[in-house]
């Protein structure tokens, strides 16, 4: 900063932004002027009261008038360390005063001028944007790691992959998931898994689909899985993938209990046993235009077209007697 506002002593101030207490000082400048200004300069400081309270540059040749100056803390602290002049601007990011920073000249040197005010709130706002950026990433990495460790603490698999199906993360089940192919250097291999997973990205890529659902049977494990994918927004270019385990299927309960409601959970059972939109109605105490409206969600929770087509992904599942029929 010295470089473009010639100065004997240059200072960067974080600031707490409630009470105005530092935080952090970054300073060209010996400790023990430091030490003088906290002891009894700041709390009588024209040009600092005056940058907080304004949120623009000033320097203490315009803050106040002479006498006043010169009797202030401020003052006294400088002059012991061999300066005359001071200068501020105001550090904002996003609104808020982050901090200040400050410059003070000798007695031999001059004042500082209307245009040295003019550097000082540009580079005062360069400081603050790339503050502003570098909290934004700060942030952005608490986050992140935040949300990885929320993800690794589901017990569901769950997979980003770009639209090519490279991987862009995987959570702890998903890594620990000895049917998900990798596609690291270390190994090529592809399971059934990870075939459907790309198989689901070529569509979203070429069929502009949005969301992709097979059940398979894993050729490690032989368990049966859902396989569910979806795309994420255009601005993305990535999805996610979930798994959901069929290893219950013996319990007699449908596969895709973790993708539907539990209203919708219980229309797709009643498909799967054969009835009528009427059966339906009747067996659920809703109307018939409500089944229907519960069969459209369903079929695009599970990427279906028609009932059939949902009674064949359950079959598949192995939740259901294959010879057992469909009506209406």
């Amino acid at each position: 900063m010295d470089d473009v506002i010639p100065a004997g002593a240059v200072g960067l101030y974080r600031l707490e932004g409630g009470s105005g207490a530092v935080i952090d000082v970054r300073a060209k400048v010996g400790t023990d002027f430091l030490d003088d200004y906290e002891d009894y300069g700041r709390d009588d400081d024209p040009v600092l009261d005056f940058v907080v309270a304004h949120r623009r540059p000033i320097d203490s040749s315009r803050v106040t008038a002479a006498q006043r100056w010169e009797s202030c803390g401020a003052a006294s602290a400088l002059g012991v360390g061999g300066y005359s002049h001071s200068m501020e601007a105001p550090v904002t990011v996003s609104g808020a005063l982050f901090g200040t920073v400050n410059f003070a000249r000798t007695p031999d040197q001059p004042p500082f001028s209307g245009v040295d005010l003019v550097s000082a709130r540009l580079t005062a706002e360069q400081l603050g944007l790339a503050a502003e950026r570098a909290l934004r990433f700060e942030r952005t990495g608490r986050r992140t790691t935040m949300l990885e460790h929320v993800l690794d603490r589901i017990p569901q698999a769950v997979v980003v992959t770009d639209l090519e199906a490279q991987v862009l993360f995987r959570n702890r089940a998903a890594g620990n998931d000895p049917d998900l192919g990798t596609h690291g250097a270390q190994d090529q291999r592809l399971g059934v898994v990870s075939e459907t997973i790309a198989e689901a990205m070529e569509e979203f890529r070429v069929q502009g689909k949005r969301v992709h659902t097979r059940s398979v049977r894993a050729e490690g494990s032989g368990r049966r899985v859902v396989i569910k994918s979806y795309r994420l927004s255009d601005q993305h270019n990535a999805a996610v993938t979930l798994l959901f385990d069929c290893s219950d299927e013996q319990n007699g309960r449908l596969p895709l209990w973790d993708v539907l409601s539990p209203r919708e959970q219980n229309i797709a059972e009643l498909v799967s046993q054969g009835l009528s939109t009427k059966q339906i109605a009747e067996r659920a105490f809703i109307s018939e235009n409500t089944v229907k409206q519960h069969l459209k969600r369903v079929f695009a929770k599970t990427d279906v077209r028609n009932r059939a087509e949902l009674v064949q992904l359950i079959w598949a599942a192995g939740s259901h007697n294959p010879s057992r029929g469909t009506t209406g």
